[in-house]
């Protein structure tokens, strides 16, 4: 039995658009967390170069059994980087690899990558 506590799940209510949010430790490593996700042929991870280093070929390995494709895109790390140019970074990742309406979107990393994807 793992001492890890499960995770909470908060939902966030946008009556069609609604999505959940997990709240917890090591969630990348936990199957639960992956239980609901939407289907699609491809995945696009969105981080920054702080962050992703750190666990953006965890959450790739995790993603692996759900989606075909599977694509990250770093962008620069920090407040200053909250632009248009950045944002393209994410419209650009998206256009080149075929990405249409169905691909799924991940966050890696809070602020900038948060605030963008």
């Amino acid at each position: 039995m793992s001492n890890t506590p499960q995770p909470i799940r908060v939902t966030i209510d946008l009556a069609d658009r609604s999505y959940p949010i997990f709240i917890g430790e090591n969630l990348i490593d936990q199957s639960t967390t992956w239980a609901d996700l939407p289907r699609a042929a491809m995945a696009l991870i969105v981080t920054n170069d702080t962050v992703g280093p750190l666990y953006a070929a965890r959450l790739e390995a995790a993603l692996k059994p759900h989606y075909a494709q599977i694509h990250t895109v770093v962008l620069p790390d920090g407040e200053t980087h909250k632009d248009w140019q950045t944002l393209n970074q994410i419209f650009d990742a998206l256009l080149a690899k075929g990405a249409d309406r169905k691909t799924v979107l991940f966050a890696l990393g809070g602020g900038v990558v948060g605030d963008m994807t």
